[in-house]
Parts: structure tokens; C-alpha cells; sequence
């Protein structure tokens, strides 16, 4: 009873009101910009605005608001490149609730004026990052014991930055609010730090979604009631030039005196600064300009068919000069490079007439070029009779290698064939690449055929490397029927057309170089 008649007694001043309307168009909702106004030629912006709450008091059966409709007008005008300066007249149109426990009078009140807030606000830095700063005043011309004016002036400093990359755009205020001590029945509010967030993305320069979130947190006493928490999201659609229409919505985050469960807003701009592209700065062209827009233009032209036509006047005696420097050139490496061409020649020359063993066959073409032996036998002794042929690109093969019919298992009678390419191979060390080629008739599937000859050919890969050659030396590959040697039509033709070829890639010259 004690507490209740000392409310009585002095009835309580405070302004609940926790949005407070962005001062200038490069803001958002309820978050401040960080970039006065540039344009001069539209100094002044104007904006009208209604906010609907829903329960932005509740302390108890006779202490709450159940709702209130309010809004405001705002002035703001550019005073220069950095400095703006705003006036912001509140109003309450409807409020209802029980306020009696608070010690006021019943019933709720319809139109009232709010606390007038006027003040400045200076840019100081651009760039990446913005940067400003904010003083505003509030005067105390709202109704008394209305929960929307102040028992003395208040004052506020403010900072505030943005960063804009592409379409998106981040914004942050910190702000401090002295304000006189007062208490809202058990809510003891005084002196507040205020921190603001805010994300905007600009669909397109005449459309803007934004999401914002603000705290506010009185000094004398950090209770929950003391520190209103509330989040709001919106739109901003430019209808014209000039005007533009703001939408959003939003609701509380804690029980904190001035956040309502549901808040709606809606408020019209004149802003043209926000709405419109810059205009051209500096005056329109006159007669005299344009006219010596003209001569350079020409000037620039006939100076750029000057250069083209100097590269076809010089490109004669340009060719002749390179001509004659290259002549010098090639004379000059013509001794060595003829030196080098006749050593490469008598190598290549030494290398076709080598014959280790003497038996009248060269080394490059003798199966056994370290025993001697007749042509005949492909420079073998006649004690081992050759069933393969070495020649220039390619090593024949006088026997076939034997499969199993249909699969890629090499039959037993195949041994000495595969011993004797092997021989071959370890005698020729300078046969680098040997492709194996795999082929087999038409009768059944292309693709079937194709598997079929490359896994004959990695068998025969196998076989090798079993005999100490090394599998980097030989290169299977598949063929299946599309190469031919005689007529599928035919049991003997398909018989020759299932074969295995091996064809030398690469081979070694004794004169320093490889030959593909």
C-alpha cells in the first residue's frame, strides 16, 4: 500500500517508445545511416510514419498497455557534403491499457503530441567503411503520464558505420541516451546504452529488404524490464523519383519496457536522394564546349589514321632490314649447323652399316646381332630356326600367337614364339616402345571384338614381362576387326585376320637421338 500511494503521488514521465525513426534516407528503419545527404540540388527529405504496437507494457493487471497507435513527422535537410541536420515531431493517436497502479488517470487518451527531437548529424569518413556521428536532443512537449515524454531534456550521442559490398549493405549504431532517473514501477530507467544491427540487400536501386535488431540497457539497473530487445523486418519500394514506401514488422525478443509483442509499420519518404541517380554534375555543355568537344575528337581521329597508315609505309624497308639480318644470321650458324648435319649423317650412316657379329646383316635388322648367322635366318645361328623378323618398323611375327578360341589364354605352343620376341627384345635395347596390337575376325559384337583383342594383347604383355621385358616398353591396344587382313567371308580369311601385330613407336639411335 506503501508503494502504491507513493505512485500516486508522483506519477511517472518516461518515453517508452523504443523505435526512434532512422534521421535520413541512407538509413533503415531504426538504424542510422553513415552517409549524409550529397545531393545539392534536393536538400531537404521529408517522411510521415504510423507505428502500431501491440502490448508494449506489461507489468501486471494494472500496469500495462495493451496497444498503441502512434507516428511522426520528420524533417531533414543538408546543410553540405557532411553535415545534416533533422527535426522529428511524435505523435500518439490511440492507447489503450490500465495504468492505474502507475498512478494514470483512466481512460487511455487519444491524440497527443510526443517529445520533439531535433538534431545534427556529420559525416566523417567515406569509403569502404562510413563513419558518422549524431547529437539529438529531446524536448519535453509530450503528454504528461502518458509513457511517452520525458520529465527532462534527454540527450543523445550516436555512431554509427555501414559497409556496402554489392547488393548487400551492413549498418551498425552505438549510442548513448542520458536521460533523467525515473522509475516505471518496480523499473528503475535512467542513463541507456543502445546498440543497433542492421542487413540490407538492394534488389535492385529501387528495392530493398532489411532485417534489424536493437538493445537498449539502462545503467541504474540491469533487469530484464530495463533492457528492451526487439527485431524488425522490412522493405523499402520507390513509387516514382521521389517518393518512397516503407513496410516492416516486427516483435520483441524479452519482457523489456518499451519492446511490444507485435509491432507494424508503415511510412511514406519524400527522398530523392534515395530514389533518383545522382544528376550530372557541373553545368550543361554550351556551343563553345561542344564545338571543342568536336575539334578534339576529330584531332584524335585523324591522329589515330596517321598511326595505322605509318606501319604500311614502314613495313617494306621493315622487311627488307629483317630479311638482311636474318641472312647475316643464318650465315653466321651455317658452319656449325652444317658441321652438326654431316656428324649426325656419318653417325646415322655408321649405324646402318654396323655389323657386330660380321655376318652381312646389319645390327638394326639382325634378330642375333652379337651371333653370327645367315640372312636367311634373320642373322641367327641355323641351329635355332627364327620365327620372327625384325625390320625397320615393325616385328614380324612368322608364327601366330595361339588363344584359346574366345578368350585371351595363351596356348602352351606358344612358348617358343613369345621365348624368341623376347630374346629379340633383350638383344635390342634400343627398340624404346613396342605396341602390341590385338585383332580379331567380325563374327560377333564390334565392342565384344574390341575387349577381346586388348585382352588378348595385355595376355601377351603378360607373357613378356614374365621373360624379363619391361612392361614401360610395351603398349597394348585393342583393334577388334576394323583392321583387316584378308576377307572375313572366308574360314581361312578369318583365321589370318585374328592375329597379333607389334610395331616399333619409338627406337634409339646410336647417334644420340630417338626416332618415332
Amino acid at each position: 500500500m506503501g508503494l502504491l500511494f507513493a505512485l500516486l503521488l508522483c506519477a511517472p514521465q518516461a518515453n517508452l517508445s523504443l523505435l526512434r525513426p532512422a534521421t535520413g534516407s541512407d538509413g533503415l528503419l531504426g538504424v542510422e545511416g553513415a552517409r549524409p545527404p550529397l545531393l545539392s540540388d534536393d536538400p531537404l527529405e521529408l517522411q510521415l510514419g504510423f507505428d502500431a504496437g501491440y502490448k508494449p507494457v506489461r507489468l501486471g493487471p494494472q500496469g500495462r498497455v495493451e496497444s498503441r497507435l502512434g507516428g511522426w513527422a520528420q524533417l531533414a535537410a543538408r546543410l553540405n557534403d557532411d553535415l545534416s541536420i533533422f527535426a522529428q515531431l511524435p505523435v500518439s493517436l490511440r492507447q489503450t491499457g490500465d495504468l492505474s497502479a502507475l498512478g494514470i488517470s483512466q481512460p487511455a487518451f487519444g491524440f497527443t503530441v510526443g517529445d520533439i527531437r531535433l538534431g545534427a548529424r556529420h559525416g566523417f569518413l567515406r569509403g569502404p567503411l562510413d563513419l558518422a556521428g549524431q547529437l539529438s536532443v529531446e524536448l519535453t512537449t509530450g503528454a504528461l503520464d502518458s509513457l511517452t515524454d520525458e520529465s527532462r531534456l534527454a540527450l543523445e550521442a550516436l555512431v554509427s558505420a555501414s559497409h556496402r559490398r554489392g547488393p548487400w549493405e551492413l549498418l551498425g549504431n552505438a549510442l548513448v541516451n542520458f536521460r533523467a532517473p525515473m522509475d516505471v514501477g518496480p523499473v528503475k530507467l535512467g542513463t541507456e546504452l543502445g546498440l543497433r544491427a542492421a542487413a540490407a540487400y538492394w534488389f535492385s536501386p529501387r528495392l530493398r529488404a532489411y532485417g534489424e535488431l536493437e538493445l537498449r540497457a539502462a545503467f541504474r539497473e540491469l533487469a530484464q524490464q530495463s533492457i528492451p530487445l526487439e527485431w524488425r523486418a522490412g522493405a523499402t519500394v520507390c513509387a516514382g523519383g521521389v517518393l518512397a514506401v516503407d513496410i516492416a514488422g516486427g516483435t520483441r525478443l524479452d519482457d523489456g519496457l518499451g519492446s511490444p509483442s507485435l509491432r507494424g509499420v508503415v511510412a511514406v519518404r519524400y527522398a530523392p536522394v534515395l530514389c533518383r541517380p545522382p544528376k550530372r554534375e557541373g553545368p550543361e555543355p554550351g556551343i563553345a564546349e561542344l564545338m571543342a568537344r568536336i575539334a578534339e575528337e576529330r584531332a584524335a581521329r585523324e591522329k589515330a589514321e596517321k598511326e595505322e597508315r605509318v606501319p604500311a609505309l614502314l613495313a617494306g624497308s621493315e622487311l627488307a632490314a629483317r630479311e638482311t639480318v636474318l641472312r647475316a644470321e643464318a650465315l653466321d650458324l651455317l658452319p656449325a649447323s652444317e658441321a652438326d648435319a654431316l656428324a649426325r649423317a656419318a653417325a646415322f650412316a655408321e649405324e646402318d652399316r654396323r655389323d657386330t657379329d660380321g655376318d652381312g646383316l646389319p645390327d638394326r635388322l639382325d634378330n642375333c646381332p652379337q651371333q653370327r648367322g645367315p640372312a636367311a635366318n634373320h642373322g641367327c645361328p641355323t641351329s635355332d630356326k627364327q620365327i620372327v623378323a625384325l625390320h625397320e618398323d615393325r616385328i614380324e611375327i612368322l608364327e601366330k600367337v595361339q588363344f584359346k578360341p574366345g578368350t585371351s589364354l595363351i596356348q602352351p605352343r606358344s612358348s617358343r614364339l613369345l621365348n624368341q620376341i623376347a630374346r629379340l627384345l633383350k638383344a635390342h635395347p634400343d627398340l624404346l616402345k613396342i605396341e602390341v596390337q590385338g585383332h580379331t575376325d567380325d563374327r560377333g559384337s564390334a565392342a565384344a571384338n574390341t575387349r577381346l583383342s586388348l585382352s588378348r594383347a595385355q595376355a601377351v604383355v603378360r607373357a613378356l614381362s614374365r621373360r624379363g621385358i619391361s612392361p614401360q616398353r610395351l603398349q597394348p591396344t585393342g583393334a577388334g576387326p576394323s583392321r583387316p587382313l584378308s576377307d572375313n567371308h572366308t574360314a581361312k580369311g578369318r583365321e589370318q585376320n585374328r592375329r597379333v601385330e607389334l610395331h616399333i613407336l619409338e627406337r634409339k639411335s646410336t647417334a644420340g637421338a630417338s626416332t618415332r
